[in-house]
């Protein structure tokens, strides 16, 4: 499959309106019912590593993209990041850190807990994935 910038276009298009809505972080609303939003996110990021497979497949080290594909990559990969960083630390541990909490703050916390998302991970693995928690909360700050 060859990719054109139609095919790029529509596939950054859909995932963004699917994943983000009006592309916009939201916080997220805790349900006192289950509404399988686990299920729904599973799939949508599935479909997404199948778009990503598929693009990176397809570009070359050589290609040159307009600069409004290269800002729609970025921003997919902020996206996905985020969630990642929340899906690693904010949401399984269920705490925050001070709000004046520094990225030693994060490192010490990171490298004592005992969270299931840790588990066989390296001390060095603990300290990036802290270091990201604090970057990612520093963003979300302005």
């Amino acid at each position: 499959m060859k990719l054109t910038e139609s095919l790029l276009r529509t596939i950054i298009k859909e995932q963004l309106d699917e994943m983000c809505g009006d592309h916009h972080m939201v916080k997220p609303v805790h349900h006192h019912k289950p509404d399988h939003e686990g299920n729904m996110a599973k799939r949508q990021m599935f479909k997404t590593a199948q778009y990503a497979t598929e693009i990176f497949d397809n570009i070359h080290d050589d290609d040159v993209f307009p600069s409004w594909i290269q800002s729609k990559m970025t921003k997919i990969a902020d996206y996905i990041g985020a969630v990642k960083h929340y899906l690693e630390y904010d949401h399984v541990v269920g705490e925050k850190l001070d709000k004046d909490a520094d990225a030693g703050d994060y490192v010490e916390d990171f490298k004592k807990s005992d969270a299931p998302q840790f588990k066989g991970k390296s001390k060095k693995k603990r300290q990036e994935m802290a270091i990201a928690a604090y970057l990612d909360a520093k963003e979300s700050k302005k």
